[in-house]
């Protein structure tokens, strides 16, 4: 029974590198996929190293190419398998922030035919602006402490690539300082408007996940 040895699995990891993928929850999992697959080579074709090596690669090559995604945004190009994760990761995080802001559509859409909250259309303009800027200056902590932490991961790259391009909404569309972005209960024309705000709400989940799932993977790795 073959084991890799210390130098052995050191000539994956320049491999790795080779390949720019740094994002440590991806990259200790394809190492140790490539490390079983060159161990099972080498033992059940009674192969050196570096033929199982070589043999092992050719597989995962193709998974390494440039790859770009119109859900991250056709201009960021990574490695393929991990593009392909993060793109996994964004299309479950949207579809969760968009059931909670249809749920809260909803909630407010039935409380209005009952209560007229056109009434209260200030105080809803109001408080949205105030969550806005809580959510947005949080934003910022946690994108710092992000950039801060020393080392990479599939969602630390979703948060740099989604998130802070996204933190300028909840300033530049904020109901306190724009008059255009209020929302008045009543009118049509605004349901749009109502709707993009509680997206841009619900989104605040996103960015919380991210940072949790990025911080956790350190977590686990010193466990």
């Amino acid at each position: 029974m073959n084991t890799l040895t210390k130098d052995q699995l050191l000539t994956i990891e320049t491999y790795l590198n080779q390949k720019d993928l740094t994002q440590i929850d991806l990259r200790n999992e394809v190492l140790d996929h490539i490390a079983n697959g060159i161990e099972t080579t080498m033992n059940s074709e009674n192969l050196p190293f570096k033929e199982a090596f070589n043999k092992e690669v050719i597989t995962w090559n193709k998974e390494f190419g440039n790859y770009s995604s119109w859900w991250l945004g056709i201009a960021w190009v990574g490695p393929k398998i991990m593009m392909k994760k993060c793109v996994r990761i964004g299309k479950k995080s949207y579809l969760k922030a968009l059931k909670y802001t249809i749920s809260a559509f909803l909630i407010i859409y039935l409380l209005n035919a009952f209560l007229d909250l056109s009434k209260y259309s200030s105080v809803l303009n109001t408080m949205i602006g105030i969550v806005y800027l809580t959510i947005g200056c949080m934003a910022i902590i946690l994108y710092r402490t992000v950039r801060k932490s020393s080392y990479k991961t599939s969602y630390s790259f979703l948060f740099s690539r989604q998130v802070l391009p996204n933190i300028f909404i909840y300033f530049l569309m904020n109901p306190l300082f724009f008059e255009v972005y209020q929302i008045g209960i009543n009118k049509s024309s605004n349901i749009f408007m109502l709707f993009i705000h509680l997206f841009s709400i619900s989104f605040a989940f996103i960015i919380y996940d991210l940072f949790k799932n990025h911080m956790d993977i350190k977590k686990m790795k010193l466990a």
